[in-house]
């Protein structure tokens, strides 16, 4: 037995060691950044720590979303204006007609003003409102304006010197032709019923204005730009039965005053409004196309004559286009 009783180094010097003293070295923490492994739970037992990434720096965060943010702005910047710039080209594109090389060319119609109808007397209806179709409205003022561009030009028929024959309105000095050197408001001017108002070559058609008792005649007329003249002429009578008459023989003259020989146009579409239409071309020809054009109209109590003359041929559009809106103004 040993009888050394020196004192020991230890976690307490007056304690007695009881067996071999053990060296515990504690277990290094992980660095950051490394997977731990499962953490002891006296409770439950292990616990499993998902593993995860390497930890992202916030700067690069902040500037990746920095990023994505400048390219969606600039994105919807340049939409923007793509899309003004689109609506601005097609605001300022000029007409196809416009373009060298893609205009069309002039088929001869007219540029009309807006057509308007004239106001009806009190207590008077439409003539589509009405069974016997008649037309109360100043009768001038259902001819057709001028176009764009046309001259106005004084109608051929001259004053007749016989009082029977002409309607109340052209007695007045005031309407008379010759004391009225411009066109009034309305489109057209009263002219006398006579041979002269229908451009006949003589007494037998102007016989039937008589007849079939005209009760007013209106003129309109115009030179356009393409040497074309055009004469519109309006008859007034006391029924649709007396029109309807008169209709059926100007529709067999066969020439006037400024068109010669005619033949009827069989093939040709006229699209009428209302009424019944007869149309004549001249057997000259110019181009192709006939140098005088004639139609009669009938709707209602009125008939309606338009002519158009050209030495180097009458445009058959600018002839269908007047036809066509004649008609509606009567309708």
């Amino acid at each position: 037995m040993s009888s050394d009783t020196t004192p020991r180094p230890g976690p307490d010097a007056g304690s007695e060691q009881i067996g071999p003293v053990v060296e515990v070295t504690p277990a290094p923490l992980p660095a950051q950044g490394q997977a731990q492994g499962p953490l002891q739970n006296p409770a439950q037992g292990p616990l499993q720590v998902p593993a995860q990434g390497p930890a992202q720096d916030p700067s690069q965060e902040h500037a990746r979303a920095d990023r994505r943010r400048r390219r969606q702005v600039g994105g919807a910047l340049l939409l923007a204006v793509v899309t003004g710039t689109a609506a601005t080209v097609l605001v300022t594109l000029p007409e196809r007609t416009d373009v060298p090389g893609l205009a069309t060319p002039n088929d001869g119609r007219y540029a009309f003003p807006e057509l308007t109808l004239p106001p009806l007397p009190v207590g008077a209806s439409a003539p589509s409102d009405s069974e016997l179709r008649t037309h109360a409205a100043d009768l001038r003022a259902l001819l057709l304006p001028l176009p764009a561009g046309a001259v106005a030009t004084t109608p051929s028929a001259t004053p007749s010197a016989s009082p029977s024959a002409s309607p109340s309105p052209s007695t007045s000095p005031s309407t008379s032709p010759s004391a009225q050197p411009s066109l009034p408001p309305v489109a057209g001017r009263w002219i006398p019923c006579d041979r002269d108002a229908m451009l006949a070559t003589d007494d037998a058609y102007a016989l039937r204005l008589t007849t079939d008792a005209c009760r007013g005649a209106a003129a309109q007329g115009w030179t356009a730009a393409d040497g074309t003249r055009t004469e519109l002429r309006l008859f007034r009578f006391g029924s649709g039965d007396e029109a309807a008459d008169y209709f059926a023989g100007a529709r067999t003259m066969n020439r006037t005053k400024d068109v010669g020989a005619t033949r009827l146009d069989d093939d040709g579409v006229y699209p009428i409004a209302a009424g019944q239409a007869d149309v004549r071309l001249s057997e000259e020809r110019s181009g192709g196309a006939p140098t005088g054009s004639l139609c009669w109209l009938q709707s209602g109590d009125v008939v309606a004559l338009v002519q158009m003359t050209n030495p180097h041929g009458v445009p058959a559009q600018a002839f269908r286009q007047v036809v066509a809106l004649q008609s509606s103004l009567l309708a």
